[in-house]
């Protein structure tokens, strides 16, 4: 059988759902079909160990965001090993990739995956008329643009005016076997031995996660029931977070112990486990909770987590940046026992159609369409 040269293209493997879905790709690929190597703009982040040992990396050496010189570096790399095709993931990827294809001429067929809303982050970061006006004009280069939510997806054509045939969308995977072996484990931390009810959230500690208004949220709660919060993440924000907890009087029952590499016990003992999010992608780590039946609050930000959730059934949805609703909601489930079966027995059967092996499939079927010749 023929093997097709697949080249993937992230800037580091940092500890976020885009990274963690790029390995579990990589780890279920067909290895008959497809021989796959991995670009990294800087060989870093906490997911390297994790990465499938015949996966080889090559590093480009970069430095910090918007290096240029990675340009003309992957343009190189492109004319040299001449891949099949070039699957790029995250926005800052897919733009340093559609360039380099540009500059080498390659005849490689480009996916891009896009995991967030443009429309959110450029409101959050700035800089948004030149970077929308850098995507209308570079996305459609692509062969196709691969998007995690319908949400995102939506944006691209009606927004940015990609063309419908253009864009398809396949939500990040869920290794279900790996998840459910890790979250075995102990949870190595005092506060799931102690006896009372413990809320988690998982991620990193950045505006985007709305991490503020839990902890806004959970002083309310503290207030009335007598609970903790655990937040398993590291980031730009925590001395800011760990300044309004003391503020807020509860920094007593709340912990930050940075990022875990196995976050799924935690996940497991969770009282409730909650997405505090402003926006998302899809919002992996609910798929992730989901799949080990822990009791889930989501905001209904856009966009994915009311692709993923149905309210009352699978999941209790509040508006993002809604102080008060968050607090009911996390209320309303420690207090009632009966509904958090429901959303336990629930959850791992919603968590199962975003299985692996199906993900895998879906691109594996997509890749082959676009290298097979017409």
């Amino acid at each position: 059988m023929h093997q097709h040269e697949l080249t993937f293209v992230l800037p580091t493997l940092g500890g976020g759902g885009a990274e963690r879905a790029t390995i579990d790709l990589l780890r279920g690929l067909d290895r008959q079909r497809f021989r796959a190597n991995l670009v990294l703009f800087s060989r870093s982040g906490s997911f390297l160990p994790q990465l499938p040992e015949d996966i080889a990396v090559v590093d480009m050496h970069g430095g910090g965001q918007y290096d240029l010189r990675l340009v003309w570096r992957l343009a190189a790399l492109l004319r040299q090993r001449r891949p099949s095709l070039v699957f790029s993931v995250l926005r800052y990827a897919n733009m340093v990739t559609l360039l380099a294809h540009l500059v080498a001429q390659s005849s490689a067929q480009v996916v891009v995956n896009e995991q967030n809303l443009p429309s959110a982050e450029f409101q959050l970061f700035g800089g948004g008329l030149l970077k929308a006006w850098f995507l209308k004009w570079l996305y459609p280069r692509a062969a196709l643009v691969t998007t995690i939510s319908q949400g995102i997806s939506s944006e691209l054509t009606s927004t940015f005016g990609l063309s419908k045939r253009k864009v398809c969308v396949i939500p990040n995977p869920v290794d279900l076997t790996r998840v459910r072996a890790l979250a075995g484990a102990e949870a190595e931390h005092p506060w799931f031995q102690s006896g009372l009810p413990v809320v988690l959230a998982v991620g990193r500690l950045h505006p985007q996660k709305g991490f503020d208004h839990l902890l806004r949220a959970f002083a309310e709660i503290r207030a009335t029931l007598p609970c903790k919060l655990v937040i398993l993440g590291d980031g730009p924000q925590r001395t800011e977070l760990e300044r309004l907890s003391a503020e807020l009087g509860i920094n007593n029952d709340v912990d930050l112990p940075g990022f875990q590499a196995n976050p799924y016990p935690f996940m497991r003992c969770a009282a409730v486990f909650v997405l505090s999010s402003l926006y998302e992608g899809l919002g992996n780590v609910l798929l992730e909770a989901l799949a080990l039946g822990a009791p889930v609050v989501s905001t209904a930000c856009p966009v994915g987590p009311d692709e993923i959730i149905t309210d009352g059934v699978t999941g209790l949805l509040v508006p993002p940046a809604n102080d008060e609703a968050l607090a009911q909601a996390i209320v309303r489930l420690l207090r009632e026992p009966e509904l958090r079966r429901r959303l336990s027995v629930n959850g791992p059967v919603r968590a199962s159609e975003f299985a692996l092996e199906r993900i895998v499939s879906q691109y594996e079927s997509l890749f082959c369409e676009l290298l097979v010749p017409r």
